[in-house]
């Protein structure tokens, strides 16, 4: 999985913390998940704990890092069951019945705009009788959108969302309230149609109305909470709309979600174990600034233990370097970590893209004498810091996204 694994593994501790990491992503294997969820019972489709006659016209439609990979589980068990099918992913891929095409991530572009439309012609003229199933997982917010407002003034905004610290949950309500495919909404433009949606969670916690912006999920939140968090931000105050809290629209909606991090801090726990390390999870709901957290985990960390997290740290962006979370995480904790012996601290993105091309980084108490961090971590420029010395983890991309996990060691 991880591509420069021999190269990264240079001391006993940075070479339990890729194992570690690998355990866990070997534990986010899609198709087991969509096979748990998804299965034929001779005239039936069983997707969870919910049954639908087969002869129904199924429709497949999807948005995210992860969909396109699930699209192609899903036509192994379906097959030509499935009507018609368009996914938009970062990546196409060629399938029978389920057309994969590939959208711009992060930034939203003209394309995903042009192929979020034709997905709605999909789903144009639905009935009861129809079943749409959608797959969404992370990413889904830039590669499915329908802005209500002009594309430059939503690319500017969702810019300085994404650079002001706001966490997803405040960037997703903002999303939901300028889009006519999020929050809620998709599942209102498919009505009085079935839908299924299987999600693949990126979001800490796990709220399905904030993966990929919630498009099938009822929304909670309102237009005075998008207005006072473009407030809390100095954001314009774009023109904002209510997103649809009539009952109808999602009573007969599923949403269920088949991956998320847990599973996979659960298999870097027992990968610990078996490398006699006492394993202990800070949490699956990591947040705050990226460049604390990985000083958080190095002070709970004691001798043959490792720490364990998962979830989705910020950046607020005061520099004009390149970079991520990931690799910020650990660039932060550099200092501390220079002064812990038998030490690793190592952070990656699921999805195997932290704003680039690395996956994350990963440090030993001998990294910070390579190279001086202190002006690339003011310029938030951890990309370059990492490429320089050589400590990025290379993974390509997954086909999933369960955000991120880290891990740190002291033998």
């Amino acid at each position: 999985m991880i591509k420069n694994h021999k190269q990264l593994a240079s001391s006993p501790a940075a070479k339990r913390c890729l194992s570690i990491l690998e355990a866990g992503m070997a534990a986010l294997d899609p198709e087991k998940a969509i096979r748990d969820v998804v299965r034929i019972k001779g005239k039936q489709l069983v997707i969870g704990t919910h049954t639908f006659p087969l002869n129904r016209k199924i429709i497949v439609v999807g948005a995210g890092k992860a969909s396109g990979l699930m699209a192609q589980i899903l036509e192994k068990i379906l097959g030509n069951k499935i009507r018609r099918g368009l996914v938009i992913d970062t990546k196409a891929r060629k399938l029978k019945r389920i057309n994969v095409v590939a959208g711009d991530h992060p930034v939203l572009s003209p394309k995903n705009v042009r192929l979020t439309k034709k997905i709605f012609q999909t789903t144009n003229n639905l009935t009861e009788d129809d079943l749409v199933i959608c797959l969404i997982s992370g990413g889904g917010s830039a590669l499915f959108a329908d802005p209500h407002i002009p594309l430059s003034t939503y690319q500017k905004l969702t810019k300085g969302l994404l650079r002001s610290g706001a966490n997803i949950q405040e960037v997703n309500t903002i999303r939901k309230h300028v889009d006519g495919a999020k929050g809620g909404r998709f599942a209102a433009h498919c009505y009085p149609a079935t839908v299924a949606s299987l999600l693949v969670s990126d979001v800490p916690g796990n709220d399905p109305a904030f993966i990929a912006s919630g498009p099938t999920v009822y929304d909670k939140t309102t237009l005075k909470k998008a207005q006072k968090v473009l407030r809390k931000y100095g954001l314009p105050q774009v023109s904002v709309s209510e997103t649809p809290k009539e009952a109808k629209f999602f009573k007969n909606v599923h949403n269920i979600i088949v991956l998320d991090n847990e599973k996979a801090v659960n298999a870097m726990k027992k990968e610990a174990v078996r490398l006699k390390l006492k394993p202990k999870v800070l949490t699956t709901k990591l947040t705050g600034e990226a460049r604390l957290a990985g000083i958080k985990m190095l002070k709970r960390l004691k001798a043959k233990r490792a720490v364990i997290a998962a979830g989705e740290t910020t950046v607020t962006v005061r520099g004009k370097g390149i970079g991520g979370r990931n690799q910020e995480l650990v660039l932060g904790a550099l200092e501390k970590l220079s002064k812990m012996k038998n030490t690793a601290l190592a952070s990656m993105g699921t999805d195997g893209i932290d704003n680039s091309d690395h996956a994350g980084a990963i440090a030993d108490e001998k990294t910070l004498a390579l190279l001086d961090p202190k002006e690339f971590l003011k310029n938030n420029n951890s990309y370059v810091y990492w490429k320089k010395t050589k400590h990025a983890i290379i993974t390509g991309v997954t086909g999933t996204n369960v955000a991120d996990i880290m891990v740190a060691v002291r033998l």
